[in-house]
């Protein structure tokens, strides 16, 4: 494990530092490395006697954290992680809005835009956060109780596509390859959890606390169910996307009945992956934007920041290869623009 930012040390330093009196609070992030990043991290904290008073599950977006700092405030929250949350590149202000209220430490693995930061560890890209805790923590978790947790998520972030990572599932799963790891255990646990992100997205502490007892039985109609949406709507991509030969860029705007912009773009960029891929979803007066090319040739993130430049009320974000945000629905033929030129 290598760290671009913060260190083993600084992490423990923090949660050493951490008395009875304190409150502490879990940020994290609304997709599968999130909840299993506060899993392992309520395990380091239980095992040091640290009880978890709040957690808070959140999705990219301007101004996502105005509702918790208000929470915060009310709970008198004095400790706080975010895990999985990219902070420094989504909602730098609110961010330090929190850390003017609760002594914050951050562990990511988006990109690094800040070097001066403290209490913050940052990874590599395909090193995602829940690998890290694990990391962290790699003496107190109990691995055979939780690797089939840390490996369905790594398979969710593409933590595979690196060696080191792949060998580390294969030592477990010796039958596992990279271009079949997706029908694997730990792929199909992979696939009915992040359907039930999409399904039950207005509970999403029902699903951590299932993932956390490994209660996976209700994920399965939820699975089913997405399943068909995106069968659905991969035939509709076929017929009606917008296609730019000279960026080898797609552009597809459709109206899912859940929120699945993320997944579906992952998988049609499984599909060709040399393609950049640009998928729009409407909220409210917003569209959702999820962007995907997995060549690592073309960064989504940078793609995505350029799209929205001159735009307001607008935010984007992510790593290399995959990338989110949001505009509002009359920027569209701007942002658009913005891509193609």
């Amino acid at each position: 494990m290598k760290y671009l930012l913060g260190s083993k040390q600084d992490f423990w330093k923090f949660v050493d530092a951490i008395s009875e009196e304190d409150k502490v609070g879990i940020i994290t992030h609304t997709d599968l490395d999130g909840i299993a990043s506060a899993i392992f991290l309520e395990e380091i904290l239980n095992s040091k006697g640290v009880k978890m008073d709040s957690l808070y599950f959140v999705q990219y977006k301007k101004g996502m954290f105005k509702r918790i700092i208000l929470d915060i405030k009310k709970k008198n929250i004095t400790k706080l992680f975010l895990t999985d949350m990219y902070v420094d590149g989504s909602d730098p202000e609110g961010f330090n809005e929190l850390k003017a209220i609760a002594d914050s430490f951050v562990i990511d693995h988006h990109p690094l835009q800040n070097k001066e930061q403290k209490n913050m560890i940052k990874t590599r890209t395909f090193d995602c956060s829940a690998l890290t805790i694990f990391d962290l923590g790699k003496e107190i978790i109990n691995k055979e109780k939780w690797k089939w947790l840390l490996y369905s998520t790594m398979v969710a972030e593409m933590s595979y596509k690196n060696p080191d990572n792949l060998e580390l599932i294969k030592k477990d799963y010796p039958g596992v390859e990279k271009e079949t790891i997706g029908n694997s255990p730990p792929g199909e646990i992979a696939k009915k959890i992040s359907s039930a992100l999409i399904y039950f997205k207005n509970d999403i502490k029902k699903i951590y606390d299932l993932v956390k007892n490994k209660d996976l039985k209700e994920f399965e109609k939820a699975h089913e169910a997405v399943e068909a949406e995106i069968d659905k709507w991969k035939k509709d991509f076929k017929k009606n996307a917008e296609y730019y030969p000279e960026k080898k860029m797609y552009f597809y705007f459709f109206k899912p009945q859940y929120n699945m912009g993320s997944v579906f773009s992952t998988i049609l960029s499984m599909k060709e992956p040399d393609k950049t891929f640009v998928i729009l979803a409407p909220f409210k007066n917003t569209l959702r934007l999820s962007a995907r090319n997995q060549t690592n040739k073309v960064d989504m993130g940078v793609l995505l920041k350029k799209g929205i430049q001159g735009l307001n009320d607008a935010v984007a974000g992510g790593h290399i290869p995959s990338a989110g945000g949001q505009i509002r629905k009359e920027d569209f033929n701007k942002f658009k623009d913005n891509l193609l030129r």
